[in-house]
């Protein structure tokens, strides 16, 4: 006995519907009172190309008893019965079998009844004085039908791929995080705590030498210049583990992260931007990594390409959601935000932003500065 409601598609390689060559015969399920008009039809359906196997039913209630029993391959009903029309017939159709094609085969004068079938899902319907047209009338039913169920197929194949190559992003982008993560922790932990103690032995050299001694042969400028030298690498490694991943964005949180991004941002360029951040909540991790990352990518962007004199970063939780807002006064993007002017960080901006089924939007124009616009439905750690 079949369940309800078989939605889904059959499979394309075992379905006789999919293979207009199979040599399976097709289940017909038959609805029609009519004795005479019965037998008219299966005379028809022997005329047709693939070999039918036809169970007949005369009312409503021995229809839905033959669903139930078996899913037909084929549905075809008379209009009028005796205990209702082909409307229930095909209202049972749509909650048992709503896959399988369903023909109205209506008397004369009724012809007008058809469109209103057809809105509801009929797959087509043929007047009783022109059954002899019933094989092409299949024959076109079940090629609609195969272009259809392998239109969705491939659908919901390409859908499958997608999400699986967006999983495929994901984890990458989680694995380059937490490697940038345990670098910036070694880079940070024992590469500067070891250049910091080489700078404290250089100062013990110095005290060494005396104070008082002359500087004969150089060697205590030699030594200051070491000590100068190995200032400048100190600093170079805390750079450098702070784009990595800033300590603070795993010890103090987010807002601190996006505060270290703005200040190194201020720092370097010529472009001064602004930051207001307002009572964020203890995200999760996920989120918090892939906020911080969209604001260093913009902030990246903005240095690059906008040749702007003022930029500002807005974060702050609304309504549910959370708000970030991105943008710049520079040259904008000549002709607008497209899939050429939008490289792989816009790209990976937009993978992060849908990670969270969250809503990304970008509006540019020459000479008018670019805004970036993304929402994230507020999650917090359980």
């Amino acid at each position: 006995m079949q369940q309800k409601g078989g939605a889904s598609l059959p499979d394309r390689r075992r379905h006789p519907l999919l293979n207009r060559d199979s040599n399976t015969p097709l289940d017909l399920l038959h609805l029609e009172d009519n004795d005479i008009d019965a037998t008219i039809f299966m005379g028809a359906a022997a005329q047709c190309r693939r070999n039918l196997v036809v169970r007949r039913v005369e009312n409503l209630v021995d229809f839905e008893a033959a669903l139930v029993t078996r899913l037909p391959d084929v549905i075809c009903a008379d209009h009028l019965l005796p205990d209702g029309s082909a409307t229930e017939a095909l209202r049972l159709r749509n909650e048992f079998s709503p896959q399988s094609p369903f023909i109205v085969i209506t008397g004369a004068g009724e012809e007008e009844v058809a469109v209103d079938y057809m809105r509801n899902g009929a797959s087509d319907y043929l007047s009783k004085r022109r059954l002899d047209q019933f094989p092409l009338a299949l024959d076109n039913v079940l090629e609609a039908y195969r272009n259809r169920a392998l239109r969705h197929i491939a659908e919901q194949e390409t859908e499958r791929l997608n999400e699986e190559l967006l999983a495929l992003i994901r984890h990458v982008e989680g694995e380059r995080d937490e490697e940038k993560r345990s670098l910036s922790r070694d880079i940070h932990d024992q590469l500067g705590q070891e250049l910091t103690a080489l700078k404290l032995g250089l100062f013990w050299i110095d005290r060494q030498l005396g104070m008082d001694e002359l500087d004969r042969d150089g060697t205590r400028s030699k030594l200051l210049e070491l000590v100068d030298l190995n200032t400048e690498i100190i600093q170079q490694v805390r750079n450098i583990a702070r784009a990595l991943r800033p300590v603070v964005l795993d010890q103090v949180g987010l807002s601190a992260g996006i505060e270290t991004l703005v200040q190194d941002f201020n720092r370097r360029e010529k472009t001064l931007c602004g930051l207001h951040i307002k009572d964020l909540p203890d995200l999760e991790e996920e989120m918090r990594t892939d906020l911080f990352r969209i604001v260093q990518e913009a902030l990246t962007n903005i240095a690059r390409h906008a040749e702007a004199d003022f930029a500002y970063v807005r974060l702050s939780p609304k309504e549910g959601q959370l708000v970030l807002e991105i943008g710049d006064n520079g040259k904008g993007m000549p002709g607008g935000v497209t899939s050429e002017t939008a490289g792989l960080g816009m790209v990976g901006i937009r993978e992060r932003v849908r990670n969270h089924k969250g809503a990304f939007h970008v509006s540019s124009q020459t000479g008018g500065g670019t805004s970036m616009l993304v929402t994230m439905p507020l999650t917090t750690k359980p």
